[in-house]
């Protein structure tokens, strides 16, 4: 794990680039690609690997974003805050297989009757490209989460990566994925740099 000076330091090449690169090109050098700031290089690899090996998916479409990637968080509340031990580990997959069978099995789930809670919700993040397991039914009746769930949880508890939790999300394709970690740099880039980024187009 990084240091809390190393952390500013790259905050300040965060910001820097904001400034100077198209944001999107920001979301590919910071967020997309490099290091993760949390574990070690070996063990991001290694993360990445058992995730892509569990889910039958290649280690590229396996990576691990939010803070725990940055070492800082760029949401609008606690933007620029350290990674604490009260953060996650935000791992996301990105495959259209993937999403496509689990959006399946919740479609058959709701024709026969399935009804949960969080279904409003859990359209709402479909519509963006990407599986919220927070809001898929409940892993007592379905399948998909208690896998989902008993999987990540085991990453968590196994501590072979770090002491904190693992989470784990889905997205349909990197169309999807660029477009929400996009959101939150242009965010960023307005506060930087009144008008926006004179370099975003």
């Amino acid at each position: 794990m990084v240091t809390a000076q190393e952390i500013d330091s790259r905050i300040v090449a965060f910001k820097n680039d904001l400034s100077q690169i198209k944001p999107l090109h920001a979301v590919r050098k910071h967020i997309i690609d490099g290091n993760c700031a949390i574990i070690s290089d070996n063990s991001y690899f290694e993360l990445r690997q058992e995730v892509s090996e569990r889910f039958d998916v290649h280690t590229n479409e396996v990576l691990v974003v939010g803070s725990s990637k940055l070492g800082f968080s760029i949401a609008p509340r606690k933007r620029y805050r350290h990674f604490s031990v009260t953060s996650d580990i935000d791992v996301v997959v990105v495959s259209d297989v993937l999403f496509d069978t689990a959006w399946k099995r919740v479609h058959q789930y709701w024709l026969h009757g399935g009804y949960w809670e969080n279904a409003g919700e859990f359209k709402k993040y479909l519509f963006r490209g990407w599986i919220r397991p927070d809001k898929l039914p409940d892993e007592v009746t379905f399948d998909f989460a208690l896998e989902w769930w008993e999987f990540f949880n085991s990453l968590t508890s196994s501590g072979k990566y770090s002491a904190y939790k693992i989470a784990g999300a889905l997205y349909k394709n990197w169309y999807f994925l660029e477009s929400y970690q996009l959101k939150g740099v242009c965010e960023c880039v307005n506060d930087l740099v009144p008008g926006g980024n004179p370099n975003a187009n």
